[in-house]
């Protein structure tokens, strides 16, 4: 059994000597088929996958709107701010205000002492018909100074005047003249008066007769003389007083002196009367006290009451306090109003040539949302802190309400520029390099470069004016990451 076994283990072990050296042969030229095989299968595949057209999502190309939207800080401000001013000086007895308070339109905000304002009235009143009175008597005065004018002008009346004062001085020194010689007469005969007293007999008469010894005169020559010297005297003490002459010649110096008196008269009449201009300055004078009295007199009144706020508001500043004798003129109080309210933004360079007057506003004010316009863009630029060159510009707020604090920073989102029925696509369509701005289309089965031009943009979207038209399908996706030529074709969005 053994050897049997033996030898079927010998016979088997040549048979495995001999069939396995076949069997080896034919598996290596399978083994080596299948490679083949396998591996013009993995070229084929591979140049089919290389041949086979990228698949890429398209979009079509409609019609939309598109508005750009700025958006842009600023600060919340009055647009209407109001100084209060003492229309007259008296004490304030009223005023519980301060920096900070609300006000409503018609509140009052402060009031004077009852008192002081009846005196500050009364004095207003005085002084208008002190006015007037003045007024009327300068009137009356030319009127009366008018009547005495004769119709010469004041030349005329000088000249007369000049020769008036020389006829009376011709005719003054025709009287001096004879009233000194007939004086003089009168002196001599007195003189000769006196010495017929002492001796009977007149010196002059002594030596006209040789006489050496006149106390040996005789009495009767001496009574004569003496007689007839008191007759001279006489007579010329007469003729010193009622001369025909001189009684002439002052009849004519008194008449003179009445003309005198009269034309003297007239050019003072003529120098007070008034000129037309001085008559208008009068009036306008007369009218400016009235009138400011008057409004003095109205005021005083609507003061009566307290002074009202003109609008609802904020008070800024207190400039006094209650008590306090405050003078016509100085400054009480400032409010701002709510009512009318703004934002102050500052436009730089990039966003100026896009921000207009008009343009609406989409505003955000501590959490609350108000509408406002556009309403100014200075002329000029200033410079920020950091030196950056920029644009005042305001934005009206159209609703403002209480809630809005002034001061406060406001977000502000400007409508500017729009254009409805637009070609508008996805911005992340649209690729940029240093040839401009293009797309991707697919043309022929291969995927196409197409130029286009931007006109506004959004943060997601892009106005396209020139390059597409509507209906037409463009890559949609990042076109960066694509190759223009390359075989493509289009799966849909």
């Amino acid at each position: 059994m053994n050897l049997f076994k033996k030898k079927k283990t010998e016979e088997n072990a040549s048979i495995e000597t001999i069939v396995p050296k076949k069997k080896k042969g034919i598996k290596k030229w399978i083994a080596l088929g299948v490679v083949v095989v396998l591996a013009g299968l993995y070229i084929f595949s591979s140049i089919q996958k290389k041949n086979a057209p990228l698949p890429v999502t398209t979009a079509q190309v409609m019609r939309g709107d598109i508005e750009e939207i700025i958006s842009i800080s600023g600060n919340v401000t009055s647009n209407e701010t109001k100084s209060y001013f003492a229309e007259v000086t008296a004490p304030i007895e009223t005023l519980d205000l301060s920096t900070g308070d609300r006000v409503e339109k018609g509140d009052i905000l402060y009031a004077y002492n009852v008192e002081d304002l009846s005196k500050a009235k009364k004095q207003a009143e005085l002084t208008l018909a002190q006015a007037n009175g003045n007024y009327s008597g300068s009137l009356e005065k030319n009127r009366k100074a008018t009547d005495k004018l004769s119709g010469n002008s004041i030349t005329d009346i000088n000249n007369r005047l000049d020769e008036i004062t020389a006829e009376i001085d011709a005719l003054n020194d025709k009287i001096t003249e004879k009233t000194s010689r007939m004086n003089q007469t009168l002196t001599d005969l007195q003189k000769t008066m006196q010495d017929v007293d002492q001796n009977g007999v007149s010196d002059s008469y002594d030596a006209a007769q040789n006489n050496n010894n006149p106390n040996e005169r005789k009495t009767e020559d001496g009574t004569q003389m003496s007689l007839e010297i008191q007759n001279a005297i006489s007579d010329v003490t007469y003729a010193i007083s009622n001369d025909p002459e001189i009684t002439e010649w002052n009849r004519q110096v008194r008449a003179l002196n009445e003309e005198k008196a009269e034309l003297s008269e007239q050019a003072s009449a003529e120098m007070s009367a008034l000129t037309s201009g001085e008559k208008t300055a009068m009036e306008a004078q007369r009218e400016l006290t009235e009138l400011e009295s008057n409004s003095t007199i109205s005021d005083i009144e609507n003061l009566e009451n307290g002074i009202t706020a003109d609008f609802g508001g904020v008070v800024t500043e207190v400039a006094t306090e209650k008590g306090a004798t405050v003078t016509a003129g100085a400054k009480i109080m400032t409010i701002a109003s709510t009512e009318d309210v703004r934002v102050d933004i500052k436009i730089s360079k990039a966003d100026l040539g896009k921000v207009k007057e008009g343009q609406k506003v989409d505003i955000t004010i501590n959490g609350n949302d108000y509408e406002g316009e556009v309403t100014k863009i200075s002329g000029t630029a200033t410079n920020n802190a950091s030196g950056v060159p920029v644009v005042d510009g305001q934005i009206k707020i159209n609703n403002p309400d209480d809630r809005i604090i002034l001061g406060v920073e406001s977000t502000n989102k400007i409508h500017a520029q729009k254009s409805e029925n637009a070609i508008v696509i996805p911005y992340e369509y649209i690729g940029t390099d240093s040839e401009g701005d293009f797309v991707m289309l697919i043309e022929n089965g291969v995927l196409t470069r197409r130029d286009v031009t931007v006109g506004l943009t959004t943060t997601t979207d892009a106005e396209i004016t020139e390059g597409l038209s509507e209906g037409e399908n463009i890559v949609a996706a990042d076109v960066s990451t694509l190759t223009e030529g390359t075989a493509a074709i289009a799966i849909g969005e």
